[in-house]
């Protein structure tokens, strides 16, 4: 585990751990959230990029975090698909005057080719070869993932959100910055419960306390993730698919190319 990184971090509860070390599930003291850390080249960079020469990134935290509470979860999906448009020859979105449905429709228009993937139809997610996992990260998790040191980071429960302030990781590609990734898992902090449990240096591992109780409900947070990460479609046949799976399963895994 690099010095420097620990260093960055001291104003935070981090500990160097390694993986034989590690209790399933994560569990912090009470009143606290745990969140395991796999680092790497990326997420060291971004850190010492937040310090910009200071021995700490506390100030880099406290200003994203202000940015972060300004913006909605309709602000950070309508540019994360206008930033998407950008280059595929469709039309525009206005940030100011469309709402998040007319957003996801011209995301979803970059798939015009793949309309099975937009099929909006509830199916049984067992019949596509998905499997309801029990909770992650666990070992093997993290036996697949682990390329640079691991560090467990303990945040106030209310503040989970936080994670990708602390831990930035992202900008690249596809991948949103951190202060959105911030911001979705504030909205979807209060909505479901959903903390992050697991950060490498391309992608997060979410846990869900509540589960959407509709059908609607289920797509309308499906769209949501697809539009932060389409990854997610990665292992389902469908967007509905997809949805059917929020519906039974806590585990959100986000991660991009």
């Amino acid at each position: 585990m690099s010095k420097m990184v620990l260093g960055l971090l001291q104003e935070y509860e981090v500990a160097a751990v390694q993986a034989e070390q590690i209790k399933y599930p994560l569990q912090a003291s009470q009143g606290l959230h745990r969140v395991l850390v796999v680092t790497g080249d990326n997420i060291e960079e971004m850190l010492e990029e937040a310090a910009d020469g200071a021995d700490s990134i506390r100030n880099y935290v406290e200003k994203q975090l202000r940015q972060a509470e300004s913006l909605s979860t309709s602000d950070v999906l309508k540019k994360v698909v206008a930033d998407s448009l950008g280059d595929s020859g469709l039309p525009i979105i206005n940030n100011k005057h469309d709402d998040l449905r007319s957003a996801y429709k011209a995301y979803a228009a970059l798939w015009a080719e793949q309309p099975e993937l937009v099929d909006e139809q509830l199916v049984n997610v067992e019949e596509e070869g998905s499997v309801l996992q029990e909770p992650l990260p666990d070992a093997a998790w993290v036996e697949r993932n682990e390329e640079g040191g691991l560090l467990l980071l303990d945040l106030p429960e209310a503040d989970a959100w936080t994670a990708p302030l602390i831990i930035p990781m992202g900008g690249y590609n596809e991948c949103p910055q951190p202060v959105e990734q911030a911001a979705l898992f504030r909205d979807w902090q209060k909505r479901y419960g959903a903390v992050p449990t697991a950060v490498t240096e391309d992608s997060w591992l979410l846990r869900a306390a509540r589960l959407p109780e509709s059908d609607e409900e289920a797509l309308e947070l499906a769209r949501e993730h697809f539009m932060f990460c389409s990854y997610v479609l990665e292992r389902f046949a469908s967007i509905g698919a997809y949805a059917a799976y929020l519906k039974r399963s806590s585990n959100w895994s986000f991660w991009w190319d």
